[in-house]
C-alpha cells in the first residue's frame, strides 16, 4: 500500500524589527500580513512606546530650554486658566497659585510632563487598541486577539515619533509653539480656548497619515475590504476630535 508523504507548512517568520521601521513607511501592507500571520510580538508595541516616550521626554527638555518656548508654553497655560476664572471655576488667587506651582521650570511641570507623556502614550495605545478590537469585533465580526490590534497601533508610533521630531524642528525653526504640520500653522494668534482654533490644530498631515497606516492595518489584520476599515478609522477619529474640542479638552490626535 502507498503511503502518502505530507509536506509541513512552511513557517512564516518575523521581520527583523529593523525591516518592520522601514515596511511601516515604505509597505504597511505587507508589515502588517506578517503581524498578522505571526506569533504574539511583545516588541511590535513596546520598542516603538519605548521610543516615542523617550524622544518626547528629550525634546519637551530641549524646548523648555529655550527662553521663548517656555514663556509662550506659560502663556498658553495662562491662558486657560484665565477661561477658568471667567467661567467661575476658579478664583483669580487660585489660577494664581496653581500657575506659580506648575509653570514651565517648575518642579511640578517637569514631573507632569515625564509623568504625562508616559502614562498618556501607554495608556492611549491600550485604550486605542481596545476601542479599534472592540468595533471591530463588534461592527465587522473580526476574530484577532486584542494584543494583535493593539501591535497594529504600537507599530503607528514608529511615525508619530517622526511627527514629535518634525514638529519640534518646526516649533524651533519659527520660534513659536504653534508651528506645528496642522492647519494651525496659518493662525497668527491661535487661541487654546478657541474651538475654531482647536479643530484646525487636529488637521495634521501626519495624522492623516497614521489613520491610513492605522486602516492598513486592521485591514490585514481583520481580514476585511480596506475602504470599509478606513471609513471607520476616520468616524472614530471625527467624534474623538469632536468630543476632545468641545469638552475642553484640546488633547488627543
Amino acid at each position: 500500500m502507498e503511503q502518502t508523504v505530507t509536506t509541513p507548512v512552511e513557517q512564516i517568520k518575523p521581520m527583523p524589527f529593523t525591516e518592520k521601521i522601514v515596511n511601516v513607511f515604505t509597505s504597511p501592507g505587507e508589515l502588517y500580513e506578517n503581524v498578522r500571520d505571526t506569533g504574539p510580538s511583545t516588541p511590535n508595541w513596546l520598542i516603538p512606546w519605548v521610543i516615542i516616550a523617550a524622544v518626547s521626554i528629550a525634546l519637551n527638555f530641549a524646548m523648555m530650554s529655550n527662553a521663548s518656548l517656555a514663556d509662550q508654553i506659560g502663556s498658553t497655560m495662562r491662558q486657560a486658566m484665565e477661561k477658568s476664572v471667567g467661567d467661575g471655576k476658579m478664583t483669580q488667587q487660585q489660577a494664581d497659585q496653581w500657575f506659580e506651582m506648575v509653570r514651565p521650570g517648575s518642579v511640578y511641570f517637569t514631573v507632569f510632563s515625564i509623568g504625562g507623556t508616559l502614562l498618556w502614550t501607554l495608556g492611549g495605545l491600550f485604550a486605542l487598541g481596545l476601542v479599534y478590537w472592540l468595533v471591530g469585533k463588534s461592527a465587522m465580526s473580526a476574530t484577532a486577539p486584542y494584543m494583535k490590534v493593539v501591535e497594529v497601533v504600537g507599530l503607528t508610533f514608529i511615525i508619530s515619533t517622526l511627527e514629535v521630531l518634525v514638529t519640534t524642528l518646526m516649533v524651533f525653526a519659527f520660534d513659536r509653539i504653534t508651528a506645528t504640520p496642522s492647519l494651525a500653522f496659518f493662525l497668527s494668534d491661535f487661541d487654546v480656548t478657541n474651538k475654531v482654533h482647536l479643530l484646525l490644530s487636529k488637521v495634521n498631515i501626519f495624522t492623516f497619515w497614521i489613520l491610513a497606516v492605522t486602516g492598513t492595518g486592521l485591514s490585514r489584520l481583520f481580514r476585511r475590504d480596506l475602504p470599509k476599515v478606513l471609513v471607520l478609522v476616520a468616524v472614530l477619529w471625527i467624534l474623538w476630535t469632536v468630543i476632545t474640542v468641545f469638552a475642553g479638552c484640546g488633547a488627543g490626535r
